[in-house]
């Protein structure tokens, strides 16, 4: 189970300009930084937690992370993510560790769309709720954490019939927020899933919607069945972005607890049959 200070992940995730690059080139001139440099104020964010590292660039698509006994042994394959944060943006690097050497990890850059999105072959309902930007506030303001609750573990996702993640808020006494269950129990939006990756979804509404002000936070819910087995979602999101195409909204979200690696590998696998 995740359990996430609410209040920082807002203002990691959500209020800070996040800037995704897919080289080191591309970096503003005052950031640029010299082959074999130390890569300075530079954070990385795994597995819902910030660490802190040697990195040493290589060529604009590899950095070094030197090995350390504070940090989590990397396996070749995993994902990191490179921070370098720079007054109100962060510039942000998706990388995946392409080798281990005995000095440290080689991280290779990924294009920031890396993330494998699913298209499924039959429209998928979703019923999405506004968290009010009050909420929102109270949220930055005091001591709520974000949990995700669930019944999957790698050993019984086979056996499962019925997997289920929910995103739920629980205040500083250890209980559901009060006015996050309101909010998540009446849904203001009815769309369909256009895709699903790891890191988010977009989604269609049959409606030129008008979108209130401030809105930073969605929670999603929608179920997807095969043959054999049901994935339920109840996903709290950060509204990155929205565009009309006609009479139609596409909203595009960020998951605020992402999927690890391996659990969304084994969702990927329930979903197969129904991927275009």
């Amino acid at each position: 189970m995740d359990k996430i200070n609410l209040s920082n992940k807002l203002k990691i995730s959500v209020l800070t300009r996040n800037v995704q690059l897919s080289s080191l080139k591309y970096l503003p001139q005052p950031l640029k930084i010299d082959l074999n440099k130390t890569l300075e104020k530079a954070l990385i964010f795994y597995r819902q937690n910030f660490l802190k590292g040697t990195l040493k660039i290589l060529n604009d698509q590899e950095i070094l992370l030197l090995k350390s006994s504070k940090d989590p042994n990397f396996s070749e394959g995993e994902l990191l993510i490179i921070i370098i944060p720079q007054n109100e943006i962060r510039y942000v690097f998706q990388t995946q560790v392409k080798n281990v050497t005995q000095e440290g990890y080689i991280l290779k850059i990924l294009n920031p769309r890396y993330d494998k999105r699913l298209i499924l072959k039959n429209p998928i309902p979703v019923f999405a709720s506004y968290i009010s930007h009050n909420l929102f506030l109270n949220f930055l303001q005091k001591n709520y954490f974000l949990i995700r609750n669930s019944n999957f573990s790698l050993e019984n996702a086979s056996e499962l019939k019925d997997l289920q993640f929910y995103d739920l808020i629980f205040n500083e006494n250890n209980h559901i927020d009060d006015e996050f269950k309101k909010a998540i129990n009446t849904s203001q939006i009815q769309g369909e899933v256009v895709d699903i990756s790891s890191g988010g979804l977009c989604i269609k509404i049959s409606t030129a919607l008008n979108i209130p002000e401030n809105t930073h936070l969605i929670y999603t819910k929608f179920e997807i069945s095969t043959k054999n087995k049901s994935i339920k979602f109840g996903l709290l999101c950060h509204l990155k972005n929205h565009r009309l195409e006609g009479q139609n909204t596409f909203m595009h979200l960020a998951f605020l607890i992402p999927f690890k690696p391996e659990v969304w590998h084994k969702i990927e696998e329930i979903l197969k049959p129904l991927v275009k």
